[in-house]
């Protein structure tokens, strides 16, 4: 019989709602916790222990990931295959399950984000893939292209449903009827997605000088090397601080912290755990050029599927409305070559920015296309 699941991609670990984190052996370091008070004016929080049981098993499926779902987990598929091979947790990008601004919240998941189109009958667009999901689809893409799994649980599957049962809970703490109806109005302290930089694209990160600064601020918790120090271990609920890369356990390039720019913006907003918002913007753009930079092993996941269409909305290839930070997928004929004949090279450019002449790239040769 089928068993249990989760949800997520990786950069870092928490604990339950009032775990400190000493617990899991980082001294010195506060774990990101909801900050109740601050969300009060539009938001309840309530104890998970109050919950019914589906809603239970789904927050422990995402905040204790490798010790419910992972190889040593005791909720797998029915030939013994774990749900999640690699040693991370939901949480490791939903910061609290899902509860703090800015952190990749899944209050949003359950509202009207995922509802058909009332012109086409189809759910929300997933760009990089070129196909409409619904919430139980957002979740597979999730295990895919984050967790690094070969194998998904399917839309009907048990865990599946206690998962979507906890994302609904975390709707219900919405005050505002409306917005539990209607994402989109909920306030900005909400901090729905992921954080920004402002100018990003016109920034060049510099991974040599990321490496020190890593080494710096980073490597205490996340080791060395990379693979964060304490990682699940049996018995623990989830790794302390999960890889930033490796062929199993670090993002892979499928997932949005494969994109500099995003995870610059994650890493200046939540990192160092104890002293958050104190790197800049630069500093903060060359530690994720360091993370990412091509000599680390990383998994690709389903990276090179992605772009690979012409946009059925309106014939555009997808290859011209990709992130201009994300090496990944197709590339729109000429455009490599373009930038070569100039002496640069492209990889490095995507990989590393500035971003905005790409970007203006792409848009002459949509307006092209919209022009003929």
């Amino acid at each position: 019989m089928k068993t249990y699941f989760a949800i997520a991609c990786a950069l870092f670990l928490l604990t339950r709602f009032a775990v400190a984190g000493n617990d899991l052996g980082l001294d010195g370091h506060d774990m990101v916790e909801p900050d109740c008070e601050a969300l009060s004016s539009w938001y309840e929080c309530r104890d998970i222990e109050d919950a019914p049981a589906n809603v239970r098993r789904g927050f422990e499926y995402t905040h204790n990931t490798s010790s419910t779902l992972g190889p040593d987990g005791n909720i797998k598929f029915s030939d013994g295959t774990p749900y999640a091979t690699a040693a991370t947790a939901c949480s490791s990008c939903h910061f609290s399950a899902g509860q703090v601004p800015f952190g990749t919240p899944l209050w949003q998941t359950a509202t009207n984000k995922y509802e058909p189109d009332p012109v086409t009958g189809l759910g929300r667009y997933f760009g990089p893939m070129g196909y409409y999901r619904d919430i139980r689809d957002s979740v597979i893409d999730c295990f895919r292209n984050c967790m690094n799994t070969d194998r998904t649980l399917a839309k009907d599957d048990p865990v599946m449903d206690d998962y979507v049962a906890y994302m609904e809970w975390l709707r219900d703490g919405i005050k505002d009827p409306a917005m539990r109806e209607d994402f989109t109005l909920l306030p900005p302290e909400a901090g729905i997605g992921l954080p920004r930089i402002a100018g990003v694209s016109s920034m060049r990160a510099n991974p040599r000088r990321g490496g020190r600064q890593y080494q710096n601020q980073c490597a205490d918790c996340h080791d060395e090397d990379g693979p964060g120090l304490g990682e699940y271990r049996v018995g623990e609920d989830r790794p302390r601080t999960p890889a930033l890369w490796g062929m199993r356990d670090g993002h892979s390039r499928a997932a949005a912290f494969y994109r500099n720019g995003v995870l610059a913006a994650y890493i200046q907003t939540h990192m160092p755990l104890d002293d958050p918002n104190t790197l800049s913007a630069q500093q903060a753009l060359n530690i994720a050029a360091y993370i990412n930079a091509p000599d680390k092993p990383r998994p690709d996941g389903l990276a090179d599927t992605f772009f690979c269409f012409d946009d059925l909305r309106d014939g555009i290839p997808a290859a011209l409305k990709k992130p201009a930070d994300w090496l990944v997928g197709c590339t729109y004929p000429g455009e490599r070559e373009h930038y070569e004949a100039q002496g640069i090279d492209y990889e490095d450019m995507v990989l590393n920015g500035p971003w905005s002449a790409l970007t203006a790239w792409r848009q002459d040769r949509i307006a092209e296309l919209q022009g003929q």
